[in-house]
């Protein structure tokens, strides 16, 4: 189970980035760039956490792995949306940044070594997922989601 852990919750992770251009924001080509370069330093950063071997090792895992998380959100949350798409971009950070509670939900069920709760909140983590990655691609991101 962990290895099909580990993609689902490396994909909640979301950053972004931006610069400022002549129109007074990011182009979306720019803010795609940057935000996939962060999503890339997260996504490196979780891969470097052990996997869980065990359904109370999935809370460990979600402890360490959720500051990174929280500091991509907070980063994308932070930064300038560009003019084209914005409303995309913004609700991708929005849903993103819903998606901890799922994390938290995961957190509470492997602490109290309840296997059939991990599986459905696991389970539901899994559907929101492939929606944001659905969302990233569609929004033109790389490295945010599974690209």
């Amino acid at each position: 189970m962990s290895k099909y852990l580990c993609v689902p919750l490396a994909l909640l992770v979301l950053a972004a980035a931006g610069c400022g251009g002549d129109d007074g924001g990011p182009s979306k080509k720019e803010y795609i760039v940057d935000l996939d370069k962060v999503c890339k330093r997260s996504n490196e950063k979780i891969q470097k956490v052990p996997a869980p071997k065990s359904i109370k090792g999935i809370g460990t895992y979600t402890r360490k792995t959720r500051p990174i998380i929280e500091g991509s959100i907070k980063e994308a949350e932070d930064l300038e949306l560009p003019k084209e798409q914005g409303d995309g971009f913004e609700a991708y950070v929005t849903d993103s940044k819903d998606s901890l509670t799922g994390l938290d939900d995961l957190q509470k069920a492997a602490d109290a070594n309840d296997t059939a709760a991990v599986r459905r909140v696991f389970a539901k983590i899994t559907v929101e997922n492939k929606k944001r990655d659905a969302q990233a691609k569609k929004l033109g991101l790389k490295q945010c989601g599974s690209g």
